[in-house]
Order: C-alpha cells, then structure tokens, then sequence
C-alpha cells in the first residue's frame, strides 16, 4: 500500500477581521507599496463608487435609513441632478419630459444615463488630478489599505441591504404581480420582452420566492464578515443572472443591476489569487482582505463592531418587517371585492376623452382595474402602463395615480353593471397659515368620463393549467 502523498508546507495567512488588525499582505503593502497602475485605479475606483454608494439616484446606502436617510440623499443629489439635467439640455439637447427628472418606472431614463456618464468622467478626471497631486510629492502616499477597507465596508453594507431589498420583494411576492386583466387579454404577440418575463415569474408565486431565497441568503452572508467573501460571490451570481433578465428582456434597471454586479466583483479582487490557489491550484489558502478598517485601539474596535451589528439588524430586520406590512397590506387589497373590477373601455363619444390620461400624458382608451389598489391603463397607442388606484367603497370615489402625473381623484358611479361614470372631484382647499388668508385657486370645471365593461374570459388555461407529474402529451394550444 503505497504512503499518503504528502503536501509541501504551505504557510497560511491569518485572517485578523476578528482582531480588525490589519493583515500581514496589508502590513506588506505599507513598507513595500502598490503599484502605480494599482494606485492610480483604485483612486477611480474609490471615487466612482464612493458617488454609488451615497449619491447613486437608482439606489444608495442612505435610501436604506427612512426619512433621515432621505433626507441627506435629497441634498446630495442636488448638484448632480441640476448637472445632468444641463448637460442633457444643452448638449444632448433633450427637450420635453425627457429634460427634465419625473416621476418614472424605469432606473435607465437619458438623465440616469448622462448622470452615470458623469460619474464616470468626474470619477477618471479626479483620479488623475488625484494621482498629480500625490505622485509629485517625495513623501506621497504609496498604498490605501486602510482607505480601501472602509470602501469595502461600506460597499459591503450598500450590496448586502439591495440584495436584501429585492431578495425579500420576491420572497413576499410583490415585485411581479400576478398577471393582469389587460396583459392576460393581450396577444402574445403584441407583449413587450419585460411583460412577457414578469409574467411568467409572477405567474407561480413559490418560483419568485425561490429566486428571491437566493438574493436573501448572498445579502446576509455579506453583512456578516466571516461570509462576506461568500456573499459577495453568490451575490455576483445571482445579479450576473438579473443582469441578462435586465438587457436581454430589455427590463429598465439595467444601469443600477450593472453597477451592483460591479460592487459585487469589486469585493471579490483581493482574494482572487487566494481563490485562484485553493480552486484551482489545490493549494492551502485563505482569504487575505479585510472586511473592516483596521482599528488598534479598543474603543475603535468595539465602535466600528456597534454600527456594523446596528446597521445589520436595521437592515435585516426593518426591510422584511416593511415589506411583509406591504405584501399583507396586498393580500388584503386583492380580496377586497368592488364593482369596479374588471376591465373597461373608454366611450369614443364622449366628449371629456381626453380627461383621462397615462403617464406620459397620451390619452388613455381601457382601464384594466384587478384590484383596489392596482390597475392597467392602455393608452392610445396599445402600450400598457402600470397605475396605482385608491378605491373608497363608501365614498364612492377613485383616486387615480399614473407613472408621472399627479393623482386625479374621481367620484364614480354605475347607471348599471356595465357602464362607469368617473366625475372629476375639486382639489381640496389649501389653508392658510395663521392669519395669512389661503392662497387663491383657479376655477375647477368637473369632467366626465365614462366606460362600458369589456368582456373577458372567466377561465385562463395560463392559469388555472398548474403542475402535472405526468404528460402523455405536451400540453399546447
């Protein structure tokens, strides 16, 4: 019997997170310094994700806290808003709604583009001044180890809350609803790419949890740091699969999906060559980074340890307690009964047509109500667009929120089942402050607008077909 094969002594690095020391490849680095190429790119990449981290519009890390966090994000998009809003203006010559931010569905409008862009050459362009500036100095800085753990840090903190965002969306099915009155009328060839894969995600609920268990489980492992390095490459799995969703079904997210798989990677480069050697060289290995700055005194370390355990437990227990409040709020909306459900087409005769409109502010020809608080309407040109309703039995009113438009508030009323009459209610009066007397308002004139019910089927097989272990036959038609 032939002797166990024996391995050459390896040492293996120890990993110090516990201790927040700084490693010993982090210690080399500061007597021996980094590159020039390496210096000069992680000066872009500090500053490149240092503005997705606190000022990104699509998403950042303050959007995570409510109203303080909102707050500070609102004044710190002041600037790069009004800057891409004039470049758009004046050298992209946008005109229109597309000038100008609104109230939209899509993470990818010409603003959010030109805004990244000028992340990107702000980014580049600061780099290089930063690189001058530090290279023409003697005693200029030669590595960032400790500035490139706290980017890591909050890197880390910024990726595991997103993944968490849109993990528990799906895990309390919401982020693709159950499928439309309008879009289970509509022609399969007629559906846009992104309608036809959201509705067959949100077609079996238990599919959207399972992939929504898989966002989950990378955005806790990477808020705790003995897994974040698993974290980070399960997370960059599963966006790297959102990513395709997003630019092959042309979904409107593609800008922030690819700057999330980019944070992901990001976290993954300092252990490449560790995982280079374990997975593929079979060589004992570990991790080398830190997952937190480095800290030698006690009360830093037990500081930095507080507000990662504090900002985890915000993240971990907040998000899913107001999301499952949302989706409970859902169910409840989806088995709240009302007439009005249904699907509705506007009277071509009528002369107040153009009183209801989309988004975009087309006028609207169906409405397609599934719930009380969810609606379709099709706008003139047969596109579908998504729209928010608050029903109130009792009052017999319905206010009406289309994608950037202000909400339209309406008493309604049914001569009989098939027929709606939807009738402009007045704005509230705005009161005055004090003794200064309101502000004068423009006359209102009521509008009217009416509907007859459209029929529908009362069976879809898209539905009701489910799940059979047996098929003599492909089922198709």
């Amino acid at each position: 019997m032939e002797p166990p094969t024996k391995f050459p002594r390896r040492e293996i690095p120890v990993t110090t997170d516990a201790l927040t020391v700084p490693s010993p490849a982090a210690n080399e680095a500061a007597h021996t310094g980094w590159p020039l190429l390496t210096r000069v790119s992680f000066r872009i990449a500090f500053l490149y994700f240092s503005l997705f981290v606190f000022v990104s519009r699509n998403g950042n890390l303050l959007a995570l806290f409510p109203v303080v966090g909102g707050w500070i994000d609102h004044w710190l998009q002041w600037l790069p808003d009004h800057a891409s809003e004039w470049v758009g203006q004046h050298i992209f010559h946008l005109t229109g709604l597309a000038a100008h931010w609104h109230g939209t569905g899509s993470g990818d409008t010409a603003l959010n583009w030109i805004e990244n862009g000028l992340y990107v050459v702000g980014s580049v362009a600061g780099g290089l001044v930063w690189t001058l500036a530090s290279e023409l100095r003697r005693e200029g800085r030669r590595e960032y180890s400790t500035l490139h753990a706290w980017l890591r840090f909050l890197l880390r903190l910024t990726c595991g809350g997103f993944m968490l965002i849109y993990g528990f969306a799906k895990v309390f099915p919401l982020q693709m609803a159950p499928l439309s009155i309008g879009i289970l009328n509509e022609p399969v060839g007629n559906m846009s790419p992104m309608t036809m894969l959201w509705g067959l995600i949100g077609l079996h609920p238990a599919y959207e949890v399972v992939c929504g268990l898989a966002e989950v489980i990378g955005g806790v492992l990477l808020l705790y740091r003995r897994t974040a390095l698993a974290g980070a490459l399960v997370s960059a799995f599963v966006v790297t699969n959102v990513v395709l969703y997003n630019f092959f079904f042309d979904v409107p997210v593609k800008l922030f999906a690819a700057n999330l798989l980019l944070a992901c990677l990001f976290l993954t480069v300092p252990d490449l060559r560790s995982m280079w050697d374990f997975f593929w060289r079979h060589q004992a290995s570990a991790p080398q980074a830190t997952w937190i700055p480095p800290a030698r005194k006690r009360w830093s370390r037990i500081t930095l340890l507080v507000v990662e355990i504090v900002m985890a437990c915000a993240i971990m227990i907040l998000i899913p307690v107001f999301t499952g409040l949302g989706w409970r709020q859902n169910r409840i909306q989806t088995r709240t009964a009302s007439p009005l459900l249904g699907a509705w087409h506007l009277d071509a005769a009528h002369p107040a047509t153009g009183a209801f409109i989309t988004g975009d502010g087309a006028p609207a020809s169906d409405l397609y109500i599934d719930t009380v608080a969810r609606a379709f309407t099709r706008s003139t040109d047969g596109a579908l667009w998504r729209t928010h309703l608050d029903v109130d039995g009792k009052a017999h009113t319905v206010t009406v929120y289309p994608y950037g438009r202000d909400s339209v508030k309406y008493a309604w009323t049914m001569p009989d089942p098939q027929h709606l009459v939807l009738t402009t209610v007045p704005p509230e009066v705005p009161k005055g402050k004090g003794k200064t007397p309101p502000k004068p308002t423009a006359p209102f004139t009521a509008q009217v607008v009416s509907f007859t019910r459209t029929p529908v089927m009362a069976h879809y097989p898209l539905q009701e077909r489910g799940f059979h272990w047996v098929n003599q036959w492909g089922y198709e038609r």
